[in-house]
Formats: structure tokens, C-alpha cells, sequence
């Protein structure tokens, strides 16, 4: 128990687990998979959403009609959830996304910049294994069915490190 307790279990999520099997002594044979599925469904209405580029790996992006200098924006931490509270996000000309999107991106093509807008790529090149895309944001444009869905960071020092640890479940 504190071993999945350690990997973000909830006691929640735990005990509907627990009742779902019931009070038998039958050996009763559940799968794993439903009770992460209780932890999802009680920590996804008050979770926070952040956002994170890998920084080994990124790719420059130029949004030509972007703010010319940095720009603060309060945006909610949840889209659902209000009370979860609010965070800063920084908006400019000049923004890192992942390599590996980039280079799955043609020119001319509709991307979304999550929590910005819809934006056309204009441009594309290679420098030194480095991508580097120029395009425009049409924040009127809200057609996000059909396009790839993009995280971005603004190139600006108030960004930080963090290390992420990912666990896996097999089974």
C-alpha cells in the first residue's frame, strides 16, 4: 500500500476500491488499470495544468505577429475548475516547442498553440540539427478540430528546470 501510495495514489481512491471488491473471502481478481482509473477520476477535477517542453529537445518558433515584447497573461490552472486558481503565462515573438512536433509540420499548415490560438505556419528551416519555424497567430480563428495540438514555452529567463520522474505500469 505505501508503495502505490508513493506513486501518487489517493486514500480515495484506495477505499472505492476496496468497496467495489465488497467483503467476500472469495479470491477476487480486479485489474490494476481500475484503480488508477478511481485515482484519475478524484485528482483530474482539482489537478493544476501546467505546461512543459523538454529541453534537450526543441524547436524554435517565431510568431511574426506575436506581442513584439514579452507579455504577462493570468490564465486558470483548470480549464473546468476556477477554484484550482490562476497562473501567469508569458507571451512573445519567440516560443519553444518540441522538436519532435516540428518536424511533422509542413509549411502552410494550421497548427493550435494551446491557450493562444490557431496559427499558420510560414515558415520552415534546419540549422545545425535545430528547427526553426516563422507563423502567424489568428487568435479569431477557432476551428481546433482538424489541427495539431501544440505546448510552447515563451524564450524568457523567468522560465525554470524541473525534473519530471515518470513511472510506468506494466502488468
Amino acid at each position: 500500500v505505501q508503495g502505490i501510495m508513493r506513486r501518487g495514489m489517493t486514500p480515495g481512491a484506495l477505499k472505492k476500491f476496496m468497496m467495489e471488491q465488497g467483503p467476500s473471502k472469495n479470491t477476487n481478481l480486479m485489474e490494476w488499470d481500475k484503480l488508477w482509473a478511481y485515482n484519475k477520476s478524484i485528482i483530474d477535477p482539482v489537478c493544476p495544468r501546467y505546461s512543459a517542453i523538454v529541453k534537450e529537445t526543441v524547436a524554435k518558433l517565431t510568431i511574426t505577429n506575436g506581442p513584439k515584447a514579452n507579455e504577462k497573461r493570468t490564465q486558470d490552472l483548470h480549464p473546468k475548475n476556477k477554484d484550482v486558481g490562476t497562473k501567469d503565462v508569458i507571451f512573445g515573438q519567440n516560443l519553444y516547442i518540441e522538436a519532435g512536433d516540428a518536424k511533422d509540420i509542413e509549411i502552410g499548415e494550421k497548427i493550435t498553440l494551446m491557450k493562444w490560438g490557431n496559427a499558420k505556419v510560414t515558415g520552415k528551416s534546419e540549422k545545425g540539427g535545430v528547427i526553426e519555424l516563422t507563423a502567424e497567430v489568428d487568435e479569431a480563428d477557432t476551428d481546433f478540430k482538424k489541427t495539431k495540438k501544440l505546448h510552447w514555452m515563451s524564450v524568457d529567463k523567468s522560465n525554470f528546470e524541473a525534473t519530471l520522474v515518470a513511472v510506468s505500469y506494466t502488468h
